[in-house]
């Protein structure tokens, strides 16, 4: 484990360690009871999840909860290059905030991974907060879009943002903009 500096105290749990700082300033860090995982600098954490999905091809990759819906790697790897692309077709760069406004669905993993790839920064929002809410953190973002789905698109379209609208056909992603 890692020198902890300026501690009050530690306490293990079983998802690691607690840690109480003295500075002043209320500080909790979890550290897992596991060896950190070694991650190359010079690679996008999109690469480095997906690195070795061709091994896996057609093997299932997420499955969705609610329809037993499974993703393949080899459609998580084409449905992200796609995402990716069409973010960058929108005039997304690298730095560019997005919000993303949608319930645990296996997208949510596509989108995440296509925002970190288009270069953009991923910023997960409830689609349980109010409109308030995800408006505070799109302001304080300077979000340039926010991804949702058709369950919570009337919630995100006062917002006054560019919208994708994500939809999931039988065998491959939709996307719509608004803007």
């Amino acid at each position: 484990m890692q020198h902890l500096v300026n501690c009050l105290s530690t306490h293990n749990t079983n998802m690691g360690t607690y840690v109480e700082s003295l500075s002043g300033v209320e500080e909790h860090v979890f550290r897992s009871q596991y060896s950190p995982v070694p991650i190359p600098d010079n690679v996008t954490l999109p690469e480095y999840v997906l690195q070795n999905a061709e091994l896996y091809g057609e093997k299932v990759a997420f499955v969705d909860a609610v329809t037993g819906k499974g993703v393949s790697y080899r459609e998580v790897v084409r449905d992200v290059d796609r995402f990716s692309k069409a973010l960058r077709s929108l005039g997304l760069r690298k730095g560019h905030v997005v919000i993303v406004v949608l319930p645990n669905v296996v997208e949510y993993a596509i989108v995440a991974l296509g925002i970190m790839a288009a270069g953009g920064v991923f910023s997960g929002a409830n689609p349980s907060s109010h409109v308030s809410e995800i408006k505070k953190q799109a302001e304080s973002a300077d979000a340039k879009l926010i991804v949702t789905n058709s369950s919570n698109y009337e919630k995100v379209t006062a917002l006054f943002f560019f919208i994708c609208l994500v939809f999931n056909t039988h065998d491959t992603m939709l996307y719509l903009i608004q803007s």
